[in-house]
């Protein structure tokens, strides 16, 4: 199989080329993150290839092929260039991160699992991730059984993609090399988020154990380390509230039953789609229904480790070396289109975490210049890299989809004391609703994150006041249309990078508590009682909510990826026998309809999808409505010339639409391209090419 012979060769390649570059990271950093690197590097080249394979070879069935095999052959070379340096040493992984990288896998497994898999032949995906799967599998399947060079949107044919569309691509390149559909998201997924997990706690261990450690268990770096993967799997809102209201009937101890919890069914919160200040975007959900999230995720944290690690080993007066940061920002830069939103925020932090260097080297001429030069290799050819990927992707704009919006989602909901839009800077009560929102969402994440910057280093603060622009940069700036379900993932970076030193404040409680109850308490056992309890306690707070919604994945129920008998065979006719490119008119609003499953575009699919990525959708629901409802042959073709289509469809989702009567009269009487099922099920499709 193609696909196992490239993730092999591509998977060593990345794994040698990071042990050169980082080599005194942990192995459970680098044999994941090269994976990760295989994914950055290989997605750029297999698109080339295939772009120019059926852009001016002609060669549009083969073209995502040969760009595989392109790749696959390119990432041998790398292999055994670098490869044979790499010895057997470096693939040592002590006892407690093989523990750790074991149950990393498990977690990882059996959340990817839950929401898409396989049962008795047939593929299901989970409910709350069923929407996002329309859009990304027909994304991948507009380049694995079709042809999507140059690259458009499936939901809006005939205009150029807005819409970062690497992981898709990625996964597109799995299916041709063999995987299904499932597989394609899940491996990748499964690998990322255990990148996640492994990369947060050896960024904890990085930075709070000792030069020296002693045993593991005696290590605070070790027990910041497992508290931050802790947090990362949870959800830190006060959400828990809820479940004790709604499951246990207002009683905590109902509420603390087992069986209460195992039969827990539903996310206990959910704005901002509805009218509710806790949002769901902390939820495990953002990460179950965006692989492409988990992916770019993933690579920040990996790029995020290997910058901490080279100046935590800088020494006093030193500069950080400028091949580092080149390596950092060609491999960031080159990322951009995996997820522009979580790209702008890791370039804030990376940007301010550099700057501040700079500012703390402002006194030493020298130094500061070195400092300068060193940023300059990190920005200008991740920028250089980027920019142009970022143009492509917001339709040519130079704006890039940018705008100020105050507060994030503190005004979104009618509880908020400033319902309606954005905070007012100057008003008392804004100020309280957005203590409020915080609070709300993330219960003591902050103010132990403000704990951990009272008991850090100076080096600590810098990286905590380079997280807080993260933090600032999503309250001021919005990215995109959505402010909602495109900002979470500014704020999902910055909780995944803020949560090593949340994790270090709780095991400072633990440790050294003691010494902060000093004037409150007698003696040292009572004092240390009281630091340890407060400890748990903190703990226990911050993750219960995440082991709600644990439950919530476990018990979603789900439903049939690729439809119905007459549905697969509409989508299998329309592979067989339609242009790789052809597209098609359909009932808008529509997800999991055969054209897209099928790999080909139609004019408007989800129109919320649409809309969001930039697109004027409101004339094309206007001429859908009226061909489907046209009141003769004539009026119908005057309209299906003024749109991007090959093809009409007539199935039950057009029957049945809320949006059009449709004149089923008309189209029997034109000439059908292909019929499938029968009475309720019955599909058609024409080709306009032969009825107009």
């Amino acid at each position: 199989m193609l696909a196992a012979a490239y993730l092999l060769v591509a998977g060593l390649a990345g794994f040698a080329v990071l042990t050169r570059a980082l080599p005194s990271a942990p192995a459970i950093v680098r044999i994941p993150g090269g994976f990760l690197l295989a994914v950055v590097v290989t997605s750029w080249t297999t698109y080339a290839v295939a772009f120019t394979a059926a852009e001016v070879l002609g060669w549009a069935e083969r073209a995502l092929q040969l760009g595989l095999i392109v790749s696959t052959a390119l990432a041998g070379v790398v292999l055994l260039v670098v490869g044979r340096r790499v010895r057997p040493p470096d693939l040592r992984i002590p006892r407690l991160d093989a523990a750790l990288a074991v149950l990393a896998v498990a977690v990882s497994w059996w959340f990817m699992h839950s929401r898409l898999r396989q049962e008795n032949g047939e593929t299901l995906v989970s409910a709350n991730t069923w929407g996002d799967l329309g859009l990304h599998g027909a994304l991948s399947r507009s380049f694995s059984v079709g042809a999507n060079y140059p690259t458009q949107y499936p939901f809006f044919a005939g205009e150029p993609i807005r819409y970062h569309f690497g992981f898709d691509f990625f996964a597109a390149m799995l299916q041709e090399g063999g995987l299904s559909l499932l597989w394609s998201f899940n491996l990748p997924a499964i690998i990322g988020f255990t990148t996640m997990l492994l990369t947060t706690f050896a960024i904890a261990r990085l930075l709070f154990s000792p030069v020296a450690p002693p045993r593991w268990w005696s290590d605070r770096g070790v027990w910041a380390g497992l508290v931050a993967v802790a947090l990362l799997l949870t959800n830190q809102s006060l959400g828990w509230l809820r479940y004790v209201q709604e499951d246990g009937g207002g009683s905590l101890l109902t509420a603390l039953r087992p069986s209460v919890l195992w039969a827990h069914e539903g996310y206990l919160t959910g704005g901002p789609y509805t009218d509710d200040r806790i949002v769901m975007f902390n939820t495990p959900n953002a990460y179950l229904t965006q692989t492409h999230l988990i992916v770019a995720m993933a690579l920040v944290l990996l790029l995020v480790y290997a910058v901490l690690a080279h100046l935590v080993g800088l020494g006093d007066g030193e500069a950080p070396d400028r091949r580092v940061l080149a390596g950092v920002g060609v491999t960031f830069g080159v990322a951009f289109w995996l997820n522009g939103v979580v790209w702008l925020a890791a370039a804030v932090f990376l940007g301010a975490l550099l700057l501040l260097g700079v500012l703390a080297a402002r006194a030493d001429r020298r130094r500061l210049v070195a400092w300068l030069k060193a940023g300059a290799w990190f920005a200008v050819p991740a920028l250089a890299l980027a920019v142009p990927q970022a143009l492509l992707l917001n339709g040519g704009s130079a704006e890039g989809g940018l705008g100020i919006h105050l507060g994030y989602l503190t005004c979104a909901s009618t509880a908020s004391s400033c319902h309606g839009g954005d905070m007012d800077l100057l008003s008392v009560a804004d100020w309280w609703s957005f203590a409020q929102y915080w609070w709300l969402n993330e219960g003591a994440f902050i103010p132990l994150l403000a704990l951990a910057f009272a008991l850090g280093s100076w080096r600590d603060r810098r990286i905590i006041a380079a997280t807080t622009s993260v933090f600032l940069w999503g309250s001021v700036v919005q990215v995109g249309q959505d402010v909602g379900g495109q900002n979470h993932k500014v704020f999902n970076l910055w909780e995944n990078l803020a949560g090593p030193f949340v994790a270090f404040a709780l095991v400072m409680i633990w440790v050294s508590g003691g010494r902060l109850l000093r004037r409150h308490a007698r003696g040292i056992r009572l004092r240390g009682l009281v630091a340890r309890t407060t400890a748990v306690s903190l703990t226990g707070l911050l993750v219960v909510s995440g082991v709600i919604d644990a439950m919530t994945v476990k018990n979603d129920y789900v439903v049939g990826v690729f439809g119905d008998e007459t549905q697969q065979e509409a989508m299998d006719w329309i592979i067989a026998e339609t242009p790789l490119r052809s597209t098609f008119l359909t009932d808008y609003d529509q997800l999991y309809s055969a054209p897209l499953l099928a790999g080909r575009g139609v004019a408007l699919g989800y129109s919320s999808w649409a809309s969001s990525a930039g697109y004027d959708v409101a004339a094309r629901q206007e001429a859908i409505a009226a061909i489907y409802s046209a009141p003769s042959p004539g009026t119908a073709c005057a309209l299906l010339v003024t749109q991007p289509v090959d093809y009409v469809l007539v199935g039950p989702q057009e029957r049945a639409s809320p949006r059009f009567e449709l004149n089923e009269a008309l189209f029997d009487g034109w000439p059908a391209e292909a019929s499938f099922g029968v009475d309720a099920t019955r599909t058609v499709i024409y080709r306009v090419a032969d009825v107009c």
